[in-house]
């Protein structure tokens, strides 16, 4: 099979190169997927430079992280699919190559009316703003939740689920073309933070303490003016730290609004808490695709030898919503 694979860590692409290699088996409860798409991640460029390494016993040089597929061989314990069946779902790597292993239960169907693009672009965001949003953030309808970085995959889905669960959004970006193409899927108050101070904005739409939740890919960067924008018993759900990991913390408005600080990723999770995580996804998001009360928003596709051309368009934050790589 083909596969992209990093030669190198380091800043340069040209260290991803396509290789042939061995098609893996599937064995025990098991199955491989015949890869029709798969989407570009952030956690793919810092994996490239040796930054965010793929956990032990998942496959270390061939990054990505989600796909879409046809099943086309089983395990011997496999027991919910069968030979032919369009999944799709997250990997902890490996994900850029014509074929993948993954547990049959950590795949789901996908429905009819979506196509392959569209499916591709659609576990990694929405598994992750599902789970940040529900299981992390305590979401309940009518809550405001402020998320950063609205334009990319992750921030996309969760203003449509906000929408969805009943609540409100507050979407930042840097770019108001950004802002707009997302309004297209989804209600939310607009901030461009090039443009204007993100809390006077907020104070002064929603008022002090007004936020529920926070959806925080940025890290450091707003870190304490995101504690005093909390309301009391208010969640800060940390998704990605894109502005920086350090930050300096006071504590007293931590203990005195008895605030929630949460971290939270998928891919080094155990087994039994990625299909947790996968059957809630499968049972309370997917429908909504199938009924188009959620749609993924897709920024551009690239066939599957034009990595780097796809690499630089995320590198240099052009995307707005999911680059997709196609394989078929």
């Amino acid at each position: 099979m083909k596969c992209w694979v990093i030669k190198k860590y380091g800043n340069e692409i040209e260290n991803l190169v396509i290789e042939e290699r061995a098609e893996p088996a599937a064995t025990g409860e098991n199955i491989r997927v015949k890869v029709l798409a798969t989407a570009l991640n952030r956690a793919d460029l810092l994996q490239r430079r040796g930054l965010y390494n793929a956990p032990p016993g998942i496959v270390s040089d061939i990054p990505g992280l989600e796909f879409v597929g046809i099943i086309d061989s089983l395990g011997e314990q496999v027991t919910e699919w069968k030979w032919g069946e369009r999944v799709f779902g997250v990997v902890a790597g490996a994900s850029y190559a014509e074929k993948l292993i993954t547990h049959q239960r950590t795949v789901v169907a996908v429905p009819d009316n979506l196509s392959d693009i569209e499916a591709a672009a659609i576990p990694e965001a929405f598994i992750t703003a599902h789970d940040a949003l529900v299981a992390q953030g305590n979401f309940k309808s009518g809550d405001l939740v402020l998320v950063y970085t609205v334009a990319g995959g992750v921030g996309s889905a969760a203003v449509q689920l906000v929408n969805l669960l009943g609540g409100r959004a507050v979407g930042i970006a840097g770019s108001g073309d950004k802002l707009s193409k997302i309004a297209e899927t989804a209600s939310f108050h607009a901030v461009n933070y090039r443009e204007e101070d993100i809390f006077k904005n907020i104070e002064k739409k929603f008022g002090k303490q007004s936020v529920d939740i926070v959806i925080d890919t940025v890290g450091g960067n707003y870190w304490q003016q995101n504690l005093k924008i909390l309301k009391s018993c208010g969640h800060i759900v940390i998704v990605g730290l894109l502005g920086g990991a350090n930050a300096e913390t006071n504590l007293s408005l931590i203990l005195t609004k008895r605030l929630h600080i949460v971290g939270t990723v998928l891919r080094a999770r155990p087994i039994e808490e990625k299909i947790i995580v996968t059957r809630k996804f499968a049972h309370e998001v997917v429908p909504h695709f199938a009924d188009r009360k959620l749609k993924p928003v897709i920024d551009s596709v690239f066939q599957f030898d034009k990595l780097h051309e796809a690499t630089l368009r995320m590198e240099n934050n052009e995307n707005t919503g999911k680059i997709i790589l196609k394989l078929s």
